[in-house]
C-alpha cells in the first residue's frame, strides 16, 4: 500500500528541515511583535526576523523570507505600500496581514493584490495567525512536492523517449544489414 502525496508533503512539512523557514514579522507595536515571535517560536522550524517598519523589511528581502506577517499601521511607509513593494520585488512571497484596521475596502485591496490572509487584531487573532501560517506552509510544501513530482515525470518521460528512440534507430540500422 503506497503513501498518499498529501501524507508525504504533510510529513515533510513537520520534519526537521536542513533550512529553517524564514518568517519576517513587520510590526511596530513591540508587544504584538513579541507575541507573534513567541507564538511562532514554539515551532522550532522557524527563523524569525522582526522589523518595526516596512522600509527595514524591504532592505532585507534579499534574505528570501518564506512568509511575511505584515501590520498595516506602520511608521513611514504604511502596510499597503510595503506590501506593494514586497510584491514588486518578489511576487511569490506569501504575506499575511494582521491589523487593527477594520476597513472592508482595505481588506479587499490587500486580498485583491494577493495577500494570503487579512486578520483583524481581535481576541482570536493570534490563533488565526498560527492557523494561517500553518496553511501557508502546507500549501508551500504541497507546491514543492508537486514540483518535484513534475521533474520526476519529465526525467522518466525523457528516459523512456530515449529508450524508444534508440530502439527504433537500432531496428532501422540492423534491418538494413
Amino acid at each position: 500500500m503506497g503513501v498518499s502525496p498529501e501524507t508525504t508533503y504533510l510529513h515533510n512539512l513537520h520534519m526537521k528541515d536542513e533550512r529553517l523557514k524564514r518568517v519576517f514579522i513587520i510590526e511596530d507595536n513591540e508587544m504584538h511583535s513579541m507575541m507573534l515571535d513567541y507564538l511562532l517560536s514554539k515551532d522550532e522550524s522557524f527563523n524569525i526576523t522582526r522589523f518595526k517598519s516596512g522600509e527595514e523589511c524591504i532592505q532585507k528581502l534579499n534574505l528570501k523570507p518564506d512568509l511575511i506577517i505584515l501590520d498595516y499601521s506602520l511608521p513611514g511607509m504604511d502596510g499597503l505600500e510595503t506590501f506593494k513593494q514586497i510584491k514588486k520585488i518578489d511576487p511569490d512571497i506569501p504575506v499575511v496581514v494582521v491589523t487593527e484596521n477594520k476597513s472592508n475596502s482595505l481588506a479587499t485591496q490587500f486580498l485583491a493584490r494577493g495577500a494570503y490572509d487579512y486578520i483583524l487584531k481581535e481576541p482570536n487573532a493570534f490563533n488565526r495567525v498560527k492557523n494561517s501560517v500553518e496553511v501557508v506552509f502546507v500549501h508551500l510544501a504541497k507546491k514543492q512536492y508537486l514540483s518535484g513530482m513534475r521533474r520526476t515525470i519529465i526525467v522518466v518521460g525523457a528516459f523512456i523517449f530515449l529508450i524508444v528512440l534508440s530502439s527504433l534507430i537500432s531496428y532501422f540500422v540492423f534491418k538494413h544489414y
